[in-house]
């Protein structure tokens, strides 16, 4: 058995060696990463009882919610453009996306914290599992809203074809987002006890419910996510091409978060798996 040794010094120092690291990973990442994904798709159909149903209910629950408190007129800045229900579920089918990308990283991570410890195995092979039940969540909502759109007979546009496009830029974020943040997570629990506190903030200063109202105009236009959902949602219903205002600056800044933030993570390894 080859044995590994880490070390303290940054791994900079020896760019080659540093490099060559990680061509070697990316060379068995999808292979393991795939094994990982399809096994524990199995284990949650064995371990619940309502299997697949668990990766759309929480947000039709949530949408159900939302959707009584708008017929009850409890809530205002509600659009009328399309019917609210249908406007409901694809804001948060497409949150729903993000939200499990952002914590893919540290959830993955963290259940693997015995196996990275020990075993010499790609880190990425455990995030790419992780992201690949992400794709197979939102591949199987966004079935189920076509089957919505489908029964309030929505008008079908020709930029419904980009709405992948936009998902997978919600997705790229929120991993990068992720990724920055595992590191500091599997160090101190703290990180994952705030997560679901901010994420539900986050949730309520994003348009997914409900149309901007003038009066959060500025606090809803510094939301990074804003113009990836809300562009997203109009190319599935509304037919609009032109993306909002900020979602090509926010896409390509997320590109570069998910590069910097992986890097980040690979020279923060050593250091992780001496303290784990």
């Amino acid at each position: 058995m080859t044995e590994t040794i880490y070390s303290a010094h940054s791994p900079l120092l020896t760019p080659r060696r540093f490099l060559g690291e990680i061509k070697a990973d990316m060379r068995i990442v999808y292979h393991v990463g795939w094994q990982l994904f399809v096994r524990n798709l199995k284990v949650q159909v064995r371990q619940n009882l309502l299997g697949y149903v668990w990766m759309v209910l929480p947000p039709l629950v949530t949408g159900l919610v939302w959707m009584y408190l708008g017929q009850a007129k409890v809530l205002k800045g509600l659009t009328s453009s399309v019917p609210y229900p249908v406007f409901v579920l694809t804001g948060l089918f497409l949150w729903q996306g993000f939200v499990e990308a952002l914590n893919c990283p540290l959830q993955q991570l963290q259940q693997a914290r015995s196996t990275i410890s020990k075993v010499r195995v790609p880190h990425e092979a455990f995030i790419v599992a992780g992201l690949g039940a992400v794709l197979f969540n939102s591949t199987v909502r966004m079935l189920i809203l076509l089957i919505v759109l489908i029964g309030f007979q929505m008008p079908w546009h020709a930029t419904m074809l980009l709405a992948p496009l936009g998902l997978a830029v919600l997705v790229i974020f929120g991993l990068g987002l992720g990724y920055l943040l595992a590191p500091v997570g599997l160090l101190y629990a703290d990180i994952a006890n705030a997560l679901p506190v901010v994420i539900n903030l986050w949730f309520l200063i994003t348009p997914i419910v409900y149309s901007p109202p003038a009066s959060m105009a500025s606090i809803i236009a510094w939301n990074p996510v804003t113009p990836l959902l809300t562009t997203t949602r109009d190319w599935l219903l509304m037919g609009a091409v032109q993306p909002s205002t900020g979602f090509t600056l926010v896409a390509l800044g997320s590109c570069l978060l998910l590069l910097t933030s992986w890097l980040l993570y690979r020279l923060a390894k050593p250091h992780l798996i001496v303290r784990l």
